[in-house]
């Protein structure tokens, strides 16, 4: 936006709401690339709607937000609609991160003031791709992963991807556009931030060009996905038969073809596939294993050359106890004992997450699992291994089947086969000798800590 060029392309992106008089519903956090974006639609006389979404997790900062976005647009005359949504509490109940939750919230609401007819307009700029693009890479990802943010999906359109972050902010003093700082933008805490001030700008040193060139790619994988998933349609559309897949038309087929036709056909049977799922579901193509276990507890089996999702016979596992889990204990509560196989018993605890180091030095030898309380969703219940069970662990982006993380584990056979396994209404939390899930690791955040004591009731 610092150049003709750059305000050239962002008007095109905007080309076909302006000549055809459709709405633009803006997300605008306060931000200067949000009010960048803003105030360069409504000098183009662009039909607008400013949509700010009050997060809650700031206090009255985030309060001052609202009011700054909602005074800048009744200066200028531009309608304005603002949403409360405690994200923080949102994201305990449904068990995931703020920042996902937030972005989920968001987008629901842009798309709620958008309706059938308007565009919604993001204000993610270059910067946001690269750091997108190496977070990513961090957790592990593929080409489709580090194809970034898109430049539009659907009816979301996001202009100033050509753009990078200081020429947005060279915009603004230019223009004499107000902008707000949010605090949190430089917490080391938070990993998108330590790439943003770490990782960028020691790229920036080696090519101070790295935004540029890591859009460039990002728009070349995005070319390449898009192709790849076209004849992978094409794949998928020929293999199918009543109640399944020929498996030879994916099997002749490149595996890069073959893992997405794969993968569009377990979406449709309502299965997310991670990496670990389709490179298991390529060795079953080859006939390297007869059936694979699938989140839910249904079978992807090759028979008779056809490739189908069975529902298996149901044996249910021992099931030990369920544990009721009181909403925001306060201090110390005891919450029941727990029958573990091999003769074990155990206590259940919630105990401030304050005094978690100390009950690890105290019970060292006795704590069986930590978890954030908080983001338990519903009761817990210790049962026995079902058969599909899987477990995303700490520092992991994928989920695996919990068959195969015991095959590979040096726990004998028979503890392997009694082990137990805690769950909630979203699936495992936790698994013997293994360890616990992701979602609920405790974190530097953790208010509260559930823990499993092998030991007798403390006084």
């Amino acid at each position: 936006m610092s150049n003709r060029r750059n305000a050239g392309r962002l008007e095109e992106k905007f080309l076909l709401a302006l000549t055809e008089g459709r709405r633009v519903v803006a997300g605008v956090s306060g931000g200067a690339d949000s009010m960048a974006m803003l105030h360069f639609l409504w000098e183009s006389g662009a039909d607008v709607l400013a949509a700010h979404l009050n997060h809650c997790l700031r206090g009255a900062e985030s309060d001052g937000d609202e009011a700054f976005v909602r005074e800048f647009c009744r200066e200028r005359g531009i309608p304005f609609r603002a949403r409360r949504a405690d994200i923080a509490a949102l994201a305990r109940r449904d068990g995931l991160g703020e920042e996902e939750c937030g972005r989920r919230e968001r987008y629901a609401f842009l798309l709620e003031l958008a309706g059938e007819d308007a565009v919604v307009a993001t204000a993610h700029t270059l910067s946001d791709q690269l750091e997108t693009m190496l977070f990513r890479l961090a957790r592990g990802t593929g080409p489709d992963g580090l194809s970034g943010i898109p430049e539009q999906r659907g009816r979301v359109v996001r202009p100033l991807l050509c753009c990078t972050r200081e020429e947005v902010e060279d915009y603004c003093r230019r223009r004499g556009v107000p902008c707000r700082q949010d605090s949190t933008n430089r917490d080391p805490r938070y990993a998108r931030n330590r790439i943003r001030l770490e990782a960028v700008p020691a790229l920036k040193r080696v090519n101070p060009a790295a935004e540029l060139h890591a859009g460039r790619l990002a728009a070349a994988l995005s070319r390449d996905r898009d192709y790849l998933e076209g004849e992978a349609g094409r794949l998928l559309r020929k293999a199918e038969i009543p109640g399944g897949l020929l498996a030879e038309p994916l099997q002749e087929a490149h595996p890069a073809l073959s893992s997405r036709a794969l993968a569009a056909y377990l979406a449709r049977n309502g299965v997310q596939a991670d990496s670990f799922l389709l490179e298991d579901g390529g060795r079953l193509l080859k006939g390297e294993l007869s059936r694979l276990n699938l989140p839910g507890g249904r079978w992807l089996v090759l028979r008779r050359g056809v490739l189908s999702v069975e529902e298996p016979p149901r044996e249910e596992p021992p099931f030990f106890r369920e544990i009721p889990l009181p909403d925001r204990p306060e201090g110390e509560v005891f919450l029941g004992e727990i029958a573990l196989p091999g003769g074990k018993t155990a206590e259940l605890w919630c105990i401030p997450a304050g005094q978690l180091e100390k009950n690890k030095k105290i019970y060292k030898n006795d704590l069986i699992f930590s978890l954030d309380y908080d983001t338990i969703m519903g009761n817990l219940r210790f049962r026995g291994r079902m058969a599909g069970d899987r477990l995303c662990l700490p520092g992991r982006d994928a989920s695996r089947l919990l068959r195969k993380m015991y095959s590979e584990s040096a726990l004998p056979l028979p503890e392997r086969r009694r082990a137990a396994v805690a769950a909630d209404d979203a699936g495992p939390v936790w698994a013997e000798g293994i360890g616990p899930a992701h979602r609920c690791a405790v974190r530097p955040k953790t208010r509260r800590a559930l823990i499993l004591l092998g030991k007798a009731r403390k006084e």
